[in-house]
Order: C-alpha cells, then structure tokens, then sequence
C-alpha cells in the first residue's frame, strides 16, 4: 500500500469533517513533471512525467467514494555499474476507497477503507533506485506494489473554539515481486510489512483567517519479508508538528520526527535489534504566504547522522535540503479551477557518495517539479 497515502489520509481525514461535503462529483487531473542532476562526476541524473486521476463522488451526505491512479512516464540514468539509462512507462498503482460518516456517542467519526491495486509495474522502482534523489529526502513517487488494504476510524472532539481529532489505522501490504533483469527470480516474494498508526491534533481557530493546528502520530511497522525471511523492521517513529495556517497571509509549520532502533538480518543470518540507530532525528519548517491566489511556498528539512561510524555499510550522514515553490489557481468559476506550481530543491546528502579514493564525500542534488491540476465540481 502506498505509504503517502496513507498517511495523507491519515492527516487529511482528520480535519474538520464538513470538508468531506464537497460534491457530489469532483474531479481532478494534471501533469506533472520532475528532473535532477547531481554533481557526481559520472551521470546520476533523471526526469519523469505524470498524469495523475483523482475522481471521487459523494452518494450522500454519509457516503463517499474515490478512485486514483496515473499514468508516468520516466527515464533514469545512472553509473552504479557503469553508464546506464532505462526508460520505463506504465500505469501506477491504482487507489479504490471509500469513507463514512456517522456519529459515536454524538460525537462525529469517519471510517475509511482503501485499497491498492497493482495495476503497476513492481520492478520500477528497483529500475529508479540508483539514479534518483534520496528517498528520505524526496519520496520516490512511482508505487508498483502488491495489493494492500488501508483501514482507518477517526473521531472529532469539538470543543468550545477548536476541535480534537483522534485516529487508529491498520496498513496491509500485501506481496510482490520488485526483482529484474540478471536478479530475476519468479520464487523473489517481498512484502514491506504490515503498519500500524495512532494519529491526534487539535486545531484551534484564533481568529476568522488563522488557526493554530497541533499534530502528532506514531507509526509501528512490522518486518520486512523476503521469501519467508524476516530482513528488516523499521523502529517505531514518532512524528510531531505545530502550525499557524492563514489561508490569506502567513503561514508556518515546524514539525519533527524521531525513531526508535530498527530489527535487521545481520552477517550472521541473526534477526535482531541493530547496534546503532540507523535512522536518525529529522526537522522540517514549511512558510507560506498567500497574495490572493498566488502562494510562496518554502520547505527547510534537516536530517542528523546516524549512529554508526563513518566506515559502516549501515552509516547515513544525513543532510538537509531546502526548498521553494511558487504557485497558482485560477478559479473559473465555484466549481471549476486550475492550479500550476513550480518548485526547486536544493539537496546535500552529506557524506553519501565515495570519490576516487574510496573518501566519502558529500553530494549534491537539484530538483526541478511543475505541477499542474485541473479540478471540476459537478
């Protein structure tokens, strides 16, 4: 199941369920488009294109139901191995869900159940994983997976002013097989792990514009399965920010997110609790300001060293990216709109790449995106 989004399900669920209302039929559809280089002295660069469908039609005010996929194209070259470019186009993996409202104890509550369909190509991201930019940095935006299941009840507190949210989920994923070319194996079975997730926030509106929003989740994964073997299990993270939101004007969020030690296979076939912490501590902080419809966006995103010593196979030197995007909507009418975005980031995985004389060495990452959406109300 694609992680983002379940988690995106798992922030945007939980706000105000009055946002649910739109209707009943929406529609929305774009292209979008991503390139990078780096400065390796051999090639580790690549661009890829998108058509993402999102569709979703409310059968009455309890009901809803939502469909997403999208087609990519991508070309990705890197020197892992030597010079090599693959060029891969397919459709992703598709989305089908469905939410409900209804009341527990008077109190408003949603259940939301989704399911992914691997409509799309399992060994793309295998093919991408040389060539693109850090996945803990960026996420990797192709998914071809097994089929997965999203299951997730959330509950609304209203208070005086504000409102609590409160939300518990389960994610499924199911098993597939990634493995290519010289590696190709119809016995390779992988499955991510199954994920458990307890999310909260509270918004607290301070005036008709602003509104202060608090939010934290723990997320609790299960081993990493390669033909029957335990290989990895992700520790336990913990993820907290805290934002003012002005739709109008300014706007901030600062968020962080720490983990708990992971569970890997060592040399020694030996399923265990790691020596050191490999994922460590990582910082985001997130501006916007809005001038009518035109925003100002920027990401700042920080990530610590790991644990391990600089001459580990398991060390992460982390590194930091920053970001800008600029953006549009133009509102045809109430019902229809289009929204273009360009964005640039700048990344240095610091310590992440090995020079001539087997030195590590920092390196550097830019990324281009255009975004465009067409959304219809009808």
């Amino acid at each position: 199941m694609n992680q983002k989004i379940g988690w995106s399900l798992v922030f945007c669920l939980l706000l105000p369920w009055t946002a649910l209302a739109e209707g009943p039929f929406e529609l929305s559809y774009g292209l979008n488009g991503d390139i990078w280089t780096s400065n390796y002295a051999q090639p580790y660069t690549g661009y890829e294109a998108y058509l993402p469908i999102t569709g979703s039609f409310q059968i009455d005010p309890q009901w809803k139901v939502y469909a997403q996929t999208e087609l990519a194209a991508g070309s990705y070259t890197d020197s892992y191995a030597g010079p090599e470019t693959i060029t891969l186009a397919n459709i992703s993996d598709t989305v089908l869900g469905g939410t409900y409202s209804f009341k527990t104890f008077g109190l408003p509550s949603l259940v939301n159940l989704a399911l992914n369909l691997p409509t799309g190509d399992p060994t793309w991201e295998s093919k991408e994983y040389y060539s693109e930019v850090p996945t803990e940095f960026v996420d990797s935006h192709y998914r071809g997976r097994g089929f997965g299941v999203d299951a997730l009840y959330g509950i609304s507190l209203p208070e005086t002013k504000g409102e609590y949210g409160v939300a518990v989920g389960y994610l499924y994923s199911g098993a597939f097989n990634p493995s290519y070319g010289l590696n190709y194996s119809k016995s390779t079975s992988l499955n991510l792990g199954n994920a458990m997730f307890l999310a909260f926030n509270h918004i607290q509106p301070d005036n008709k514009d602003l509104s202060e929003i608090a939010r934290f989740s723990v997320y609790y994964s299960q081993a990493t399965v390669v033909n029957g073997q335990d290989v990895f299990q992700l520790g336990t993270n913990f993820t907290g920010s805290y934002g003012w939101i002005n739709p109008k004007a300014f706007s901030l969020e600062i968020g962080a997110q720490a983990y708990l030690p992971s569970q890997r296979l060592d040399t020694n076939n030996v399923f265990g609790t790691e020596a050191h912490n490999s994922y460590a501590p990582r910082f985001t902080v997130t501006p916007s300001y809005a001038w009518g419809d035109f925003v100002l966006a920027g990401l700042v995103k920080y990530i610590m060293p790991n644990d391990y010593s600089t001459l580990d196979t398991n060390y992460d030197g982390g590194g930091f990216l920053v970001g800008i995007e600029p953006s549009y909507k133009i509102k045809f009418d109430k019902d229809t709109s289009f929204k273009i975005g360009l964005s640039f980031d700048d990344i240095y995985a610091l310590n992440f790449g090995v020079d001539n004389l087997g030195n590590r060495t920092n390196v550097n990452y830019e990324l281009w995106n255009l975004t465009t959406v067409y959304e219809l109300k009808i």
